[in-house]
């Protein structure tokens, strides 16, 4: 035999015997992965439902044999004794997945299911979209190695998980909504009940119940997506997940507070957005604060109006949240819950901390005053307003405040109109009288140095809300729509009543209207001045503006006012107790020969920030002098250096003592 005939001969019985040890490796391989397919695959949970592979398999739409071939997949990815034949088969790689040319191996698929299977998988496939099954390499379709992922391993199992940021809501057996709600989720329940590939938009104010609204029309758990706690660079990954949960159970999939992430300069997260919305299998619901967010989907949309309960569900609400921690009020929860337009979840968080701040002083059943649950609501209401405004500390009180009668009796019936909406507007049935919204606006119009912001700040401190100054600089901005969208944020942040919103020097924003608008800058601050008087008009809650220009205010505006106050400058007398009030803290050195009649006589110009400013001066200008009172020529000389400041002739009458006393 020649040399080449025997070469020949050799390589044939090679490949006959490497032939012969693939078949026994076939035949070891899928008796080992029938047995685990086959431990797998008796896996139902305890209440008899469908099984999970099963369950995956309608919502996929997953035909038998790709059903096979994922099983194979998850077994080789958790069996052990499967890896050796897996190199054996296909190579060193194979040991990394299981690739579609080995299992048409193991299950003698023909060519065209084999072919079939591995486009499945390269293709627009869920499972391998969703991360559930990975591939590990890069090579071509058939020879391309696939693993199953964990949280895929873990479905089949039985184990549910949630994944963070998700969470599920379910709806309570007694949840409480008024008419309106009971209708808005009627309308959800009938949209949602064709199990089509609808998507449903809520809108409404944020953390008023919205996700249980949803819940409550299923009928079942729903999973959650709050695009408002997740960071922009995981919006992709937080999508991904939610399809993915999507994909493993029969929850209904909510996107909560899209509007957070969707917006003009957020493009990127309106395409990732709308591509999860596209791709979704069933229903979907979206809850957006803000209505007419545009998704960027080709899928059908509906959108549903949801609102706040009214003042009696809040009641009934407080007061199931107080039995649930064991305390008891302390007056009536009404005024509470008409001052706070807040959630069934905010009123319990608020509840529970007021609960734990009063464990100290009273381990059972503690009393909880108005006071103690405003206080609890406030520590748990997420800051909404950012950098656009400012939290003001009020350290005044009503003691500091000269004002002349009719003004103060202003401020009373404002004040009144709040503490005692719920009365005059739900039990006197004036509620229907009402446009829209039921908040307070009020302007406070005046010379600089009146009272104004102060008075706003006494209000707030008053009636128990947090006090926001509206940031301008941050607010108005050179792009069109830019400044719409914050004061939006401003707005929204603050619907829920916990906090009273400050425009100083308001003219700024709410300018009288161009009526013959030549130019984009024209039209762009119509626009703005606009969405302030709808905003203005809808808003719930309490908003004080102030400006020293009364006539540049736009006139729709003041229509919309529910107290319109004028700060006028104060008279002589007024003067003197402003000076009294301001010079007198009780520990201050005054001298003997203080005169505030003869300052309030000399300086007429002066106003109440005026005099305070000319105060606090002269206590500094006798404190750099180490003398040991404050005299009346000390309260001159800083008068005279103040009136100079505000643009005044300083009366040649007023000349103050000699200061060389003392002097060091």
């Amino acid at each position: 035999m020649h040399a080449a005939d025997q070469v020949f001969e050799h390589r044939l019985d090679r490949t006959y015997q490497q032939a012969v040890r693939a078949r026994a490796e076939v035949e070891d391989m899928a008796d080992v992965l029938a047995i685990a397919r086959g431990k797998l695959a008796a896996v139902i949970d305890d209440g008899g439902r469908e099984a999970p592979m099963a369950m995956l398999a309608r919502k996929l739409a997953l035909a038998p044999a790709q059903v096979e071939l994922v099983w194979a997949i998850v077994a080789c990815s958790i069996d052990g004794r499967l890896v050796p034949h897996l190199e054996a088969l296909g190579g060193g790689h194979a040991r990394r997945g299981l690739s579609p040319a080995v299992y048409a191996m193991l299950a003698e698929l023909d060519d065209d299911t084999s072919a079939r299977l591995a486009h499945w998988l390269a293709s627009d496939n869920a499972l391998v979209e969703t991360g559930l099954i990975a591939a590990t390499e890069p090579a071509s379709p058939a020879a391309r190695a696939y693993v199953a992922a964990p949280r895929l391993i873990r479905y089949l199992a039985g184990e549910p998980l949630g994944i963070e940021p998700l969470y599920r809501r379910r709806a309570p057996a007694d949840a409480l909504h008024d008419r309106r709600q009971g209708v808005a989720i009627d309308e959800l329940r009938a949209a949602l009940a064709r199990r089509g590939d609808v998507v449903v938009v809520i809108d409404g104010p944020n953390g008023s119940g919205r996700a249980t609204a949803a819940a409550c029309a299923w009928g079942g758990d729903v999973l959650v997506l709050d695009c408002a706690r997740v960071a922009p660079d995981r919006l992709d990954a937080a999508l991904l997940a939610l399809r993915r949960e999507c994909l493993l159970g029969d929850e209904l999939a909510v996107i909560a507070n899209v509007d957070h992430v969707i917006g003009e300069d957020a493009r990127d997260a309106r395409r990732a957005i709308g591509a999860l919305v596209d791709r979704h299998v069933g229903p979907l619901i979206v809850t957006a604060g803000a209505p007419g967010v545009d998704l960027g989907t080709q899928r059908p949309v509906v959108r549903v109006a949801w609102q706040v309960a009214d003042t009696g569900v809040r009641v009934a609400l407080w007061r199931r949240a107080l039995d649930a921690e064991g305390a008891v009020a302390d007056g009536e929860l009404a005024p509470l819950a008409q001052r706070y337009w807040v959630g069934p979840a905010a009123i319990q968080r608020a509840v529970a901390s007021a609960r734990w701040r009063a464990a100290a002083v009273a381990a059972e059943r503690p009393v909880l005053g108005e006071a103690a649950l405003a206080a609890g609501l406030r520590q748990n209401i997420a800051e909404q307003l950012g950098g656009l405004a400012q939290r003001v500390e009020v350290s005044q009180s009503w003691d500091d405040l000269i004002l002349a009668e009719d003004t103060v009796d202003l401020i009373v019936a404002l004040v009144g109109r709040v503490r005692h909406a719920h009365r005059v507007l739900d039990e006197w049935g004036y509620r229907q009288k009402i446009a829209r919204g039921a908040g307070v606006a009020a302007l406070f119009s005046g010379p600089p140095g009146t009272g104004k912001t102060m008075v706003a700040g006494l209000i707030a401190r008053e009636l128990d809300l947090e006090l926001y100054q509206v940031d301008l600089s941050k607010v108005v901005s050179k792009w069109v729509g830019e400044t719409e969208k914050n004061l939006a944020r401003i707005f929204d942040g603050a619907e829920q009543g916990h906090a009273l919103l400050l425009f100083d020097e308001a003219d700024a924003l709410f300018g009288a209207r161009t009526v013959d608008a030549k130019s984009a800058a024209d039209r762009s601050a119509n626009l703005e001045v606009n969405y302030l008087l709808q905003r203005i008009e809808a808003f719930g809650g309490i908003t004080v503006l102030t400006t020293n220009l009364d006539s540049a205010i736009d006139s729709a505006l003041k229509r919309r006012l529910a107290a319109h106050v004028v700060f006028a400058a104060p008279d002589e007398e007024e003067r003197e107790r402003l000076w009294r009030r301001q010079i007198i803290t009780g520990r201050a050195p005054l001298a003997a020969d203080v005169d505030p009649a003869a300052l309030a006589r000399g300086f007429p110009a002066m106003t109440g920030a005026n005099i305070r400013n000319a105060a606090i001066a002269a206590a500094f200008l006798a404190a750099a002098d180490f003398v040991s009172h404050i005299s009346h020529d000390y309260l001159v000389r800083a008068a005279r250096a103040e009136y100079r400041s505000m643009g005044h002739m300083v009366s040649e009458a007023i000349v103050p003592r000699s200061l060389t006393t003392g002097r060091r």
